[in-house]
């Protein structure tokens, strides 16, 4: 009975040595970031006690929304991250914008009209439609090194994503030969559980473990990105981009003719994605539109008048050029200012002039539902609300995580002041059979002398 007792209290001892140093291990950890608090599992073992497993303390389904949560967060964040470049481009608070030198190049034909011959008025003309072509082009050329820009991230996402699921992988590889220790597999848990939010900040995807405690993730259409040891990479490619033989689209490494940029609908890289193929296309594509109506209406205008050699009118812009990346004066017109068909007539009226300036005021954009300068500030409107949405979006997500990211501490982080009190009680646990194995040591020296 005595050798019972002794062996009672050596499984006592050490299993509440063993919760001692778990808690002091979770004390260790209380700052450290996604680090899941573990407890142990006291059970019976006959007449004695043993841990029958460290727990951690884990909640699957929040630690999905808070992958959810990612997913949103992330795909904001780069929408918002590019918008805040392109309402740059767009910002005209400071004057010299395209809005400020078109209403210029109405006024310097209106102004050329009071005087058709005048040099000074000719010249003044040719220098604002200049830095008006100027600024088209300015505006392109922006607009493009944003997308560049969201392309360059495309490219380095998917690397990204990458090394997420190999490293996923590795985890899932050292949880099957991980044996007999709770504790380093509950440290690996954490480590793959940190992957699984960095990989759902860049890309949406499904996730499940199976019965062997292995991750496996996938696209939303079932497209495996990596299971149990297995992963399957992105890679990107440029041959079959409908738009620009420089942007990347994305594909799976072994299937390099598939495109799957539609199947990633979430996350950094859909953001990247949305912005460089849609939203800015779609900037670019108005700006295009003002762009070429306004060379056509005012070269088809212009044809209608006469020089200064009171010959009929040609192109005041280079028709040739008609996209707001090459806009440009006709180099006839730069060349010789009195090209300008300023006439109506051949006898040196202003008529034509006039006629030009009236352009300003013509329905001429939106299927003849807007003048340039109301289609052009909607475009600015859009681009500002497209920002201020960004914004609010990034904003309410950022808080919705912050809020589960407090609802997980509460349930799985660290907290001293419980973690002291469960040291309290293990060490009592701890003295208790110490003190058994003590008395039990005392009565086999009684029962030792008695024999003797």
């Amino acid at each position: 009975m005595s050798i019972d007792a002794l062996n009672t209290a050596k499984d006592a001892l050490l299993s509440h040595q063993t919760a001692i140093n778990l808690t002091g291990t979770n004390i260790a950890n209380v700052n450290t970031p996604g680090y899941t608090r573990q407890r142990p599992v006291f059970s019976t073992l006959g007449q004695s006690v043993e841990i029958a497993e460290i727990k951690r303390i884990y909640d699957r389904f929040l630690g999905a929304q808070i992958n959810e949560q990612m997913h949103n967060l992330g795909f904001n964040e780069a929408k918002k991250n590019e918008l805040d470049r392109v309402e740059t481009i767009f910002n005209e608070a400071g004057g010299g914008g395209i809005n400020e030198l078109l209403s210029k190049f109405w006024s310097a034909w209106e102004d050329l009209s009071a005087n058709p011959s005048g040099q000074a008025e000719r010249q003044v003309l040719v220098s604002v439609s200049q830095s008006l072509t100027s600024m088209f082009r300015s505006y392109s050329d922006g607009l493009l090194s944003v997308q560049d820009d969201a392309n360059a991230w495309i490219q380095g996402l998917a690397h990204q994503v990458n090394n997420h699921l190999s490293d996923i992988a590795d985890i899932n590889s050292k949880i099957t030969r991980t044996e007999n220790d709770d504790v380093g597999l509950n440290t690996l848990k954490d480590k793959r559980a940190a992957l699984l939010s960095g990989l759902a900040e860049i890309v949406d995807f499904h996730y499940f473990e199976d019965s062997s405690g292995l991750i496996n993730a996938f696209l939303s259409n079932g497209m495996p990105l990596v299971e149990g040891i297995h992963t399957w990479e992105l890679d990107v490619v440029t041959e079959n981009h409908v738009s620009n033989p420089f942007f990347y689209d994305v594909v799976f490494k072994d299937d390099p003719g598939n495109v799957i940029n539609g199947v990633i609908t979430n996350g950094k890289l859909a953001g990247f994605l949305e912005m460089r193929d849609t939203t800015i296309k779609g900037y670019m594509d108005s700006l295009d539109g003002l762009a070429a109506s306004l060379v056509d209406k005012v070269n088809t205008q212009h044809n209608l008048g006469y020089d200064m050699s009171q010959s009929s009118g040609e192109d005041f812009f280079d028709a040739a050029k008609t996209k707001a990346k090459n806009i440009e004066v006709s180099i006839a017109i730069i060349a010789d200012i009195n090209k300008i068909a300023a006439s109506e007539t051949v006898n040196g009226d202003g008529g034509n002039a006039v006629s030009m300036s009236d352009i300003k005021d013509t329905l001429t954009m939106d299927g003849g539902k807007s003048t340039f300068s109301a289609y052009y500030s909607s475009l600015v409107g859009r681009v500002g609300q497209d920002a201020a949405d960004a914004d609010r979006n990034v904003d309410h997500h950022t808080i919705l995580m912050s809020q589960l990211t407090n609802k997980r501490e509460e349930n799985s982080g660290v907290s001293i002041d419980e973690e002291m009190m469960n040291l309290i009680m293990y060490q009592t646990g701890y003295n208790a059979a110490a003190r058994i194995f003590s008395t039990t040591d005392e009565l086999l020296d009684v029962l030792m002398n008695l024999v003797r």
